[in-house]
């Protein structure tokens, strides 16, 4: 849906600003920001809401079993009675399917997320790296500094002897 929005909102921006105007996103499919975090708590929720079906299914029926004759003692029965449940075992099978496709469905959550993670880390180590390959070729003013092949000087050597110290300079 977002990409929809961000295209909707591309499109108006050229159509303002004529087609040769800048663009409001760079890639409009990209998830970042706050959307980034939305989605990734969205994941989170959905895992919660399935872990909570398995659990209280679980529970409930007592490890998935679905017994066929149960022994009811509550109102309106007079004394105990046997209490048949219709198709159990289509119920059963039916009920592991919806626990199955739960669990399904939170390792696959779990492994998108893990994959959002660990892309927006590995950015966030690629661009650190790139800004202080940036910070080393730049002065404080902003100015590129000139590489070392841009002084030399073609058909010409350096010496191999280093400079002289700052001591020697000075005496």
């Amino acid at each position: 849906m977002h990409v929809a929005y961000r295209d909707d909102r591309e499109r108006k921006h050229r159509l303002k600003y004529g087609e040769n105007c800048h663009r409001l996103y760079v890639n409009t499919g990209k998830k970042r920001g706050g959307l980034w975090w939305t989605y990734v708590l969205t994941l989170v929720f959905k895992i919660a809401v399935d872990a909570t079906f398995v659990y209280l299914v679980y529970h409930i029926y007592e490890g998935y079993n679905f017994p066929s004759l149960i022994k009811c003692e509550q109102e309106p029965c007079p004394n105990k009675v046997d209490c048949f449940i219709a198709r159990p075992t289509e119920k059963r099978i039916f009920t592991i399917f919806m626990v199955v496709t739960s669990l399904a469905c939170i390792v696959l959550s779990i492994f998108e997320i893990v994959y959002l993670v660990g892309k927006k880390c590995s950015e966030c180590i690629i661009s650190s790296h790139n800004s202080r390959h940036i910070m080393t070729n730049t002065m404080s003013s902003g100015s590129n500094l000139m590489e070392s092949d841009t002084l030399k000087v073609p058909g010409k050597t350096t010496p191999e002897t280093p400079a002289p110290s700052y001591s020697l300079a000075i005496s």
